[in-house]
């Protein structure tokens, strides 16, 4: 998720852990370890555009790196603050815990966190909550800061800290409910309409957990549709279904570029040839809420693949520039109200006359 999502459940771990012997400290303590597994980015310059798409959230998220930097990070701060008290197996587990709940949280989005590596490269997403939610992460810090006014000895600060905790579990707890309900929701209506999936992911939308999207597969289309707890029982369920067009990426399918990309993508890719350039494909990552507005649809991921001299080179391109930010979060909430009528009836960029993708 978001780095202030991170740092503050990793002041939460500090605060749950370290506060009776540390204070503020463990909050701070917290805060930095609950951000170290995302700082992977900092070696950006020193990698490739293939190694950049699998160094983020891959080794330093593993589950073989928690217990390392458990063991490492642990007796370094029991040394550090040995006058206080802390315990070497008091701080091991305490940046255990940090660790792994920035890896566990990582793992509830779309984007996907490779736990396995170095040994397995497959990307563990559960599609439960978004990679940016307000109400996961308002209370958790207001939580956090509240506790600052009060002494590390005060019970208060203590029902604080439980009652951030318990509404951390009490969210995450109630988006695997409604992502079943959102399931069985869209199988019911995928069976009515004659659709049978050959695979299918259910995942919230931006920043809520009452907003689902679905995305299926069946032959050669995708299809796609939400639901809201929200939506009075009389709305029709509107399915829409795009060609996945993979014939044209084949002959290039062979490049480390291209099978990294599908990786990447887990295979939910749609492919367009590229109209405003020669020889040259748009890779769509399928997975991701599209940035809707009541005249457009616009994806998030899009990648134009161009081969020359026998290399493949891709570049990350958008078609969001068209869609404004506000516009598109006033028409997100007016659909996770059960409203917006016309959702996802408008264009998708490769339906217009021309595309304009910005690099």
């Amino acid at each position: 998720m978001d780095s202030i999502t991170q740092a503050a459940l990793g002041g939460l771990c500090g605060e749950m852990t370290l506060r009776k012997q540390l204070g503020w400290k463990g909050m701070a303590w917290g805060l930095l370890i609950g951000t170290l597994p995302d700082l992977d980015i900092i070696v950006y310059p020193w990698l490739d555009k293939i190694q950049k798409l699998s160094w983020h959230r891959g080794v330093s998220h593993s589950i073989l790196m928690c217990f390392i930097a458990a063991l490492v990070l642990g007796w370094l701060l029991a040394k550090l603050h040995r006058k206080q008290g802390v315990t070497r197996k008091q701080a091991t587990w305490f940046v255990f815990v940090t660790w792994v709940t920035h890896v566990a949280i990582d793992c509830f989005t779309s984007y996907g966190t490779q736990i396995f590596e170095p040994f397995h490269d497959h990307r563990f997403a559960f599609n439960n909550m978004s990679i940016i939610d307000i109400s996961f992460t308002l209370p958790m810090l207001a939580g956090i800061i509240l506790a600052l006014f009060f002494s590390k000895e005060s019970s208060t600060r203590t029902i604080i800290g439980r009652v951030a905790a318990i509404w951390l579990c009490l969210y995450t707890a109630a988006s695997f409910g409604l992502k079943y309900q959102a399931q069985t929701y869209f199988e019911k209506h995928l069976e009515a309409q004659g659709i049978t999936p050959t695979r299918m992911m259910t995942a919230p939308t931006l920043s809520n957990i009452l907003l689902w999207r679905m995305l299926a597969e069946s032959g050669e289309h995708y299809h796609i549709a939400y639901w809201s707890v929200f939506d009075p029982p009389t709305r029709p369920c509107r399915i829409d279904s795009t060609p996945k067009g993979h014939k044209p990426l084949e002959p290039i399918k062979h490049h480390p570029e291209a099978t990294q990309l599908i990786w990447f993508t887990k295979g939910w890719h749609k492919i367009i040839e590229d109209p405003q350039k020669e020889n040259a494909l748009l890779l769509v990552d399928m997975r991701f809420t599209e940035m809707v507005t009541p005249k457009r649809k616009s994806p998030i991921f899009t990648w134009q693949l161009t081969e020359q001299s026998g290399s493949l080179d891709f570049n990350q391109v958008s078609f969001r520039e068209k869609s404004k930010a506000g516009e598109t979060l006033e028409y997100l909430w007016q659909r996770i109200q059960g409203k917006a009528p016309r959702w996802m009836s408008g264009s998708w960029p490769w339906h217009e006359n021309a595309l304009h993708p910005s690099p």
